[in-house]
């Protein structure tokens, strides 16, 4: 499967934080600006750990080696790349070149909710789930400007609930991306698993799982 941003993001926020190699504090997460005139971008990846301790001995000492060997007024931060754990020093032009990139805590740890019942989003499945609300959980699966985190938790009560109903809708509709397909795969499955049954091979329609006769088209299954 395709690794996208958000995969990037959700291996990221999860992640145990590296600390800086060269002052011990633990690292931020910085978003990299793709404009080509912000320090950050170009570096292979969407997010990057970050040392932003302004007492870090390559940011104290960086301003003097700059302008003494360069003629330049910039400093370095310690950078740490999310997949290899290697540091590298990035360029900056002032101390506060990278503070717009930082991604607050705050975000984080509402971001690391998402999808479970700590999201407020998730704790309104969870009510139409009992409510056996299927309107509204399909509403939530098939809005492609909901978090896809919380798209998914949708499939998952459709799937849990047992909803014959729901498979039709499910098979029809038109995914954006594999993620979201497989997530109604996946609760298509779970409905025959939930309720004992399954698709007959050759008319398609919802019989009983362990029937040898299909009850819609009459064809023999002992063979499929």
């Amino acid at each position: 499967m395709v690794v996208t941003k958000a995969d990037v993001y959700d291996g990221i926020i999860f992640a145990k934080r590296p600390v800086c190699p060269h002052c011990g504090q633990e690292m931020k997460i910085s978003e990299c600006v793709e404009t080509g005139l912000t320090c950050g971008s170009g570096w292979g990846t969407p997010y990057l750990f970050v040392c932003v301790n302004d007492e870090c001995p390559p940011f104290v000492n960086g301003w003097e080696n700059m302008r003494r060997d360069y003629g330049r007024r910039c400093s370095y931060r310690c950078i740490c790349f999310p997949d290899s754990r290697k540091t590298e020093l990035m360029m900056v032009l002032s101390p506060a070149d990278v503070a717009s990139q930082i991604i607050e805590e705050e975000t984080i740890r509402k971001d690391r909710a998402r999808g479970t019942l700590e999201d407020l989003e998730v704790r309104k499945l969870a009510e139409h789930f009992e409510a056996r609300d299927l309107e509204a959980l399909l509403s939530s699966l098939f809005d492609h400007r909901t978090h896809y985190k919380v798209r998914q938790k949708a499939a998952e009560f459709i799937g849990e609930a047992g909803l014959v109903e729901a498979l039709e809708p499910l098979r029809n509709h038109r995914y954006e991306n594999q993620r979201m397909a497989v997530s109604a795969r996946d609760a298509i499955r779970r409905i025959y698993e939930v309720t004992g049954t399954r698709e007959c091979p050759f008319c398609a329609e919802v019989i009983d799982g362990g029937a040898a006769v299909c009850s819609e088209c009459g064809r023999d299954l002992t063979g499929s």
